[in-house]
C-alpha cells in the first residue's frame, strides 16, 4: 500500500457544512419520497375501492400512474439513501483531516469532537506527551491550518 504524504505546511481541506447541508437535502427527499408513496397508495386505494363498489372502472390508466409514482418514491428514497452516504464519507473524511492537521501543526494525536461553538470545534486533544487537553478551541483557516490557543487571536503589536 502506497503512502501519500504532503509537504511540511500543507494542510487537508476542512468542511463542515458540506455533510451536514447533504444531510438537509437527505431529510428533504426523504419526506418528498414518503408523499409521493403516501399519495399513490391513497389513489390505488380510492380508485380500487370505486371500482368494486360501482363495478365501474372510470380511468384504467390510474393503476399504471399510481405504480410508476410509487417507483419514482422509490427511486427518490435510493438517492436520498446514496446521499446520506456521501455526506457520512464527506464527514469521516474531514474528521481524518482535522487529526492530520491538528498533528502536522501541533503534534496532536488524539482528537475527541465535543461539537461546535459557531466557527469553532470544541475537542479534547492529547498531545505526543501524552498530555490531554479538554474543551480546547480549535479555528480553521480556509486552507485548513488549524488554531488553537493563543494562536486563534495574535498579540496586538504595542498591546500589553
Amino acid at each position: 500500500m502506497k503512502v501519500i504524504t504532503f509537504p511540511v505546511g500543507a494542510y487537508q481541506p476542512v468542511d463542515f457544512q458540506s455533510p451536514v447541508t447533504t444531510l438537509w437535502a437527505v431529510a428533504v427527499l426523504l419526506v418528498v419520497a414518503l408523499l409521493v408513496f403516501a399519495h399513490a397508495a391513497w389513489r390505488r386505494r380510492h380508485h380500487l375501492r370505486f371500482a368494486e363498489r360501482t363495478g365501474r372502472n372510470p380511468d384504467p390508466n390510474l393503476l399504471r400512474d399510481a405504480r410508476m409514482e410509487r417507483i419514482v418514491s422509490l427511486g427518490v428514497a435510493a438517492l436520498a439513501l446514496v446521499l446520506a452516504g456521501f455526506a457520512a464519507l464527506g464527514a469521516w473524511q474531514t474528521h481524518q483531516n482535522v487529526r492530520f492537521n491538528l498533528a502536522e501543526k501541533y503534534g496532536v494525536t488524539a482528537v475527541e469532537q465535543d461539537g461546535w461553538t459557531g466557527s469553532f470545534l470544541v475537542a479534547d486533544l492529547t498531545f505526543e506527551d501524552g498530555r490531554v487537553e479538554p474543551g480546547h478551541q480549535v479555528y480553521f483557516e480556509p486552507d485548513g491550518e488549524p488554531l488553537i490557543g493563543e494562536d486563534i487571536l495574535p498579540e496586538v503589536a504595542g498591546g500589553s
